[in-house]
């Protein structure tokens, strides 16, 4: 995708990220940008989508359905490209399709971070202090 001339860099962006970011509210496309120093396209998948709005519907955990809400509401404001999934286990599919598309990942998931890193996937994670931490990009 061209974005001012200049192609943007597109970002998957896992559930936890996003929930975490309404815990610390900040723009997160923005801060990535600034991150990678490019323009970044935010991409969430369908299966995603479908785990955040069961959440956000489900009385049990109040705080975390308000936040899915939130983040529901952000990910439609915020232009996200919806990505079908196919099959498998969220975080496998996560692997598969940044691998094959070329996507930057953006989650806080250690286990989900090194199976990505030693797929040679480039990672974005925030640390326990708010600030953002990127592995392995190549611009």
């Amino acid at each position: 995708m061209r974005s001012g001339g200049k192609i943007a860099t597109k970002v998957l962006f896992d559930t936890n990220f996003l929930m975490a970011i309404f815990e610390r509210p900040v723009n997160v496309v923005e801060r990535v940008e600034e991150l990678l120093e490019t323009k970044v396209r935010p991409v969430i998948l369908r299966a995603q989508l479908r785990e955040l709005e069961r959440m956000a519907s489900s009385g049990k955990r109040q705080k975390a359905a308000r936040i899915a809400r939130a983040v529901l509401e952000y990910v439609k404001k915020g232009g996200f490209e919806v990505v079908e999934d196919g099959e498998g286990a969220v975080d496998d599919v996560i692997v598969k399709i940044s691998r094959r598309e070329g996507y930057v990942v953006a989650t806080n998931d250690r286990r989900l971070r090194r199976r990505l890193r030693e797929g040679g996937v480039s990672v974005v994670y925030m640390k326990g202090d708010g600030r953002f931490e990127l592995e392995g990009y190549q611009p």
